[in-house]
């Protein structure tokens, strides 16, 4: 599964909050060094570093939903396009009804593929054969 920018910002800053909270006890004591004082009551490292965890874990599920209804959003269009492409046409088309020669058939990474004489390509996915005006259609499709 790729994950997008958002969920990688948010399991990094999930790290970073476990970085803090392991050594929290450092932590402190750099923080005293460079300022001079203490700032132990006005910092609660503990409540800072729940935090940043949290954070972290929702920009990370944040970008994990939005990948996934991308991903849905892609499903359905491509559903919706192909009920439209099979639904009857009040016009008969010659060109829809005449037979297309076809040039090659093969495997489209592992898909079986059917190359026509016009330049479409029909491959076969997960919601059944699916006629691609070029084959950079068909990739953009298939590939992401």
């Amino acid at each position: 599964m790729a994950f997008d920018k958002l969920t990688w910002i948010g399991l990094m800053i999930v790290a970073l909050g476990w970085a803090l909270l392991l050594s929290g006890t450092s932590a402190m004591e750099v923080m005293v060094r460079l300022t001079g004082h203490a700032a132990a009551p006005s910092l609660n490292l503990a409540a800072v570093t729940q935090a940043t965890i949290l954070t972290g874990f929702g920009l990370a599920l944040l970008g994990a939903l939005q990948t996934g209804f991308s991903t849905l959003k892609k499903l359905f269009d491509a559903v919706v396009e192909g009920s439209i492409r099979t639904a009857p046409t009040m016009a008969n088309e010659p060109s829809q009804r005449a037979p297309k020669k076809i040039i090659e058939r093969g495997l489209f990474g592992d898909r079986p593929y059917v190359l026509f004489g016009d330049g479409t390509i029909e491959v076969k996915t997960l919601l059944g054969a699916r006629r691609f005006s070029s084959l950079l259609e068909a990739h953009e499709f298939i590939g992401g």
